[in-house]
């Protein structure tokens, strides 16, 4: 079983999101993701791969821990997601396109609106419990 991040970065007008450019989900929305590497631990990996999905550079203490979700596919547990979320203000320029996809700033309930047929649909489920302000998320 692998661990993974999802990190909200927050911004005055939105949280930040990538339209991919790759498979899974090439052309939808989705928040910063990725695995923790073998050896890492959970915070470590959030604070890397919010710098290799964004390209800024954040300090660990930014990032507040929300709680951890079961990922399953097909009914089968495949991984461990832990969530986070960052305030920003304008370390990260924005929209503009990195090798994920391209970066822009969304308003969460439009992103997390049930009909939104361009978020994937695990986001739509969660980004209102993130958003939410709870720090004891067990999903």
């Amino acid at each position: 079983m692998k661990n993974y991040t999802l990190i909200a970065l927050q911004t005055p007008v939105g949280v930040v999101v990538i339209n991919r450019r790759k498979i899974p989900f090439k052309g939808m929305w989705n928040l910063i993701v990725g695995k923790v590497e073998p050896g890492e631990d959970i915070l470590t990996g959030a604070v890397r791969e919010t710098f290799e999905e964004s390209g800024v550079r954040l300090a660990a203490e930014r990032f507040t821990r929300l709680g951890v979700m079961d990922w399953r596919i097909d009914g089968e547990l495949v991984g461990k997601i832990y969530l986070f979320t960052v305030r920003i203000g304008s370390e990260l320029a924005l929209p503009r396109m990195t090798r994920e996809g391209l970066l822009a700033a969304l308003d969460p309930e439009w992103l997390a609106a049930p009909d939104n047929q361009g978020t994937i649909p695990d986001l739509i489920e969660v980004l209102p419990q993130m958003m939410s302000g709870r720090t004891d998320l067990d999903l």
